[in-house]
C-alpha cells in the first residue's frame, strides 16, 4: 500500500527523501557538527530567525515574509535592547551571605572581558510580498551602541597588590581595555525573489548610514611592572581617543555633555553604506538550507570632530621616604604630620604623571575617523517534518567593533494556522547556556510578537550575564495561507436539508 503525502506521515516522507538522496546530504552534518561543537560570544534570536517578526527579511533578504504585505511604525512596532556582559556574573563571586569571593571572581574571567550594550528603535518598516515569488522592503531605524573591555590584570592588581609574588617583576598589560560607542539613523532597502521555482531564493540589502555621535578607543597601551629589588613602579603608555558630536575638551574638564540635536532632530555627523547579501536553498522536500551576510559596511566621521592623545613615555615611581620628607618639612611624626607629608607626595606625584603622560591635541583640524557596524554571517540548515513543524540549526559569526565573535544554535518552531508562532532556542554563549524563546500572535490584521534570547536572564537576572528583550506590533495585509474560494452555484455535498 501507498503511504499517502500527509502530515501525519512525515516519518515515511522524511526517510525516503534522505535514502534516495544519502549523497547530497553528507556534508550537511559537518555542518551540523561545527554549529554544535562552536562555542562564543554572538547571540540569534526568533527576530533575526523567523520571518514572523517581520525582521528576519534583514537578517536574511532571501527570506520572505509570510503576509503579503507587513507595516510597522514607532518604537513599539519591533523595538529591539540588548545587554551582554561576557565575565563572571553576580553570582560567581557572590555568596549565599552577601559576601564577595574575589578569588572566584578571577578564577572566572578571561584574560580580556567586555560589557555590551545595543538597542534598535525602529521609524517605519513596510514590506510588499508577490506570493513567494518577491518582496520589496523599505526600513528605517535608529541603532545605538557601546561596548566597554576591560582586562582580568586590573582587578588582579585592584585584589593581590602589586607586591604579591605573582605580580612583582611580571609586567601587567591593560592594552585590552577601551570603549567604542555609536548611534546613528540606518535607512535601508532590501530585496528576496525567487531564482529557481519553490528551489532557491537570493535576495540583497543595502543600507544608507547616517551618523549622530560615536567615540572611539584607537589606541590604548598602557604596561605596569613592579622592580624586583626595590619595589618601585614603572609605568608606560600610549592612547588615542577620537569623538564625533562629544566634546573631548569639556569631558576632560568636567564640563557637561551636549546632547545631539538639543532635543530636535540631530545633524548628520557622519556617512556610510552597508549590505546584506542572503540565499534560502530547498535542497529536498523537507530540507533548506539558510545562508546570510548582514550589515557588511561602515561609517566614516567627518564633522563635529575632536580627537586626543597620550604619547608615548614612561613614569618610575619610587615611592615616598616618610623620614626625609618629615626631616626636611622640620615637622614632627604626628598623625597631621605623616597626612600633611603623604598630602604633598600624593600632588607632587599626580603632578609628575600628568606631565610625563599630557593629553594633547593635533594642530588644526582632527582628521576624520572610521567605525564599522555590526556584521553577521550566518549559515544553518531548517528541517520542515510537517507543515506546523520546525526545527533550526545555525553557525554564526560577528565582528563588532574590532572584536570577533562565533556561536552555534538549534531551535524548535510550531506554527498554528498562520496565527500562531511558538519558538524556543538554546545557544552557548560565553561558557554558559542560554534559552531563549518566542511568541507570535495574529488577529485580524495585527501581529503582536515578543522574544527574548534568554529568559533566565529576567527569572533569574543575578545567574546571568546576558538580557535580550523584543516586542513588536505590525500591521499585516493579506493571508499567509490561500483559502479556496467557493463558487456561489457550487452545491455542498455534506448532509443538509436535501438530502
Amino acid at each position: 500500500m501507498k503511504a499517502r503525502n500527509c502530515a501525519w506521515n512525515w516519518p515515511q516522507n522524511f526517510t525516503r527523501v534522505l535514502v534516495s538522496d544519502r549523497r547530497k546530504y553528507r556534508w550537511a552534518v559537518v555542518l551540523l557538527v561545527l554549529g554544535a561543537s562552536l562555542t562564543g560570544k554572538g547571540q540569534l534570536g526568533p527576530t533575526e530567525l523567523l520571518p514572523e517578526w517581520g525582521q528576519a527579511g534583514w537578517s536574511n533578504p532571501a527570506i520572505l515574509h509570510p503576509s503579503g504585505g507587513h507595516l510597522l511604525i514607532g518604537g513599539l512596532s519591533g523595538g529591539q535592547f540588548e545587554v551582554d556582559h561576557t565575565g563572571p556574573t553576580y553570582a560567581d563571586f557572590i555568596g549565599v551571605d552577601g559576601a564577595i569571593n574575589p578569588e572566584a571572581l578571577l578564577s572566572n574571567m578571561d584574560p580580556m572581558e567586555s560589557i555590551g550594550f545595543r538597542s534598535e528603535v525602529p521609524i517605519i518598516s513596510v514590506g510588499f510580498r508577490d506570493q513567494k515569488r518577491f518582496e520589496f522592503r523599505l526600513r528605517s531605524r535608529v541603532v545605538a551602541e557601546q561596548k566597554f573591555d576591560y582586562d582580568r590584570d586590573l582587578f588582579d592588581l585592584a585584589w593581590r597588590g602589586n607586591g604579591h609574588p605573582d605580580n612583582i617583576g611580571r609586567p601587567i598589560s591593560l592594552g585590552s581595555m577601551g570603549m567604542n560607542s555609536q548611534v546613528y539613523f540606518d535607512h535601508g532597502v532590501s530585496v528576496g525573489a525567487m531564482a529557481k521555482e519553490d528551489k532557491l531564493w537570493l535576495g540583497w540589502g543595502i543600507h544608507l548610514l547616517n551618523g549622530v555621535a560615536a567615540f572611539q578607543t584607537e589606541t590604548f597601551d598602557v604596561e605596569w611592572t613592579t622592580d624586583t629589588l626595590d619595589y618601585s613602579w614603572d609605568l608606560s603608555g600610549a592612547a588615542t581617543f577620537n569623538a564625533a558630536g562629544v566634546s573631548l575638551d569639556s569631558l576632560l574638564e568636567g564640563g557637561e555633555i551636549e546632547v545631539p540635536g538639543n532635543g530636535g532632530m540631530p545633524n548628520t555627523l557622519g556617512a556610510g553604506i552597508a549590505f546584506d547579501f542572503g540565499f534560502l536553498w530547498r535542497i529536498g522536500e523537507w530540507i533548506e538550507l539558510d545562508g546570510a551576510v548582514e550589515g557588511r559596511g561602515g561609517m566614516r566621521w567627518l564633522e563635529s570632530l575632536s580627537s586626543k592623545r597620550v604619547d608615548p613615555a614612561n613614569f618610575v615611581l619610587e615611592g615616598i621616604d616618610l623620614v626625609g620628607e618629615l626631616s626636611d618639612a622640620g615637622l614632627s611624626g604626628s598623625s597631621d604630620s605623616l597626612s600633611q607629608a603623604l598630602e604633598d607626595w600624593t600632588e607632587a606625584m599626580t603632578d609628575s604623571l600628568t606631565n610625563t603622560f599630557p593629553v594633547d591635541s593635533d594642530p588644526g583640524l582632527s582628521a576624520a575617523f572610521d567605525t564599522r557596524v555590526r556584521e553577521t554571517w550566518r549559515l544553518g540548515m531548517r528541517f520542515k517534518p510537517s507543515k506546523s513543524v520546525e526545527v533550526s540549526v545555525m553557525a554564526f559569526r560577528q565582528f563588532r567593533f574590532g572584536q570577533t565573535t562565533e556561536g552555534g544554535m538549534f531551535g524548535l518552531t510550531y506554527r498554528l494556522r498562520g496565527n500562531v508562532t511558538a519558538h524556543v532556542q538554546g545557544q552557548y554563549h560565553s561558557n554558559r547556556w542560554m534559552w531563549g524563546s518566542g511568541l507570535s500572535l495574529r488577529g485580524g490584521p495585527i501581529r503582536l510578537s515578543v522574544a527574548a534570547r534568554n529568559v533566565p536572564g529576567f527569572l533569574f537576572p543575578l545567574d546571568a550575564g546576558h538580557w535580550h528583550g523584543q516586542v513588536g506590533v505590525s500591521f499585516d495585509m493579506g493571508y499567509a495561507q490561500k483559502k479556496k474560494k467557493r463558487r456561489k452555484n457550487d452545491l455542498g455535498t455534506g448532509k443538509g436539508m436535501w438530502h
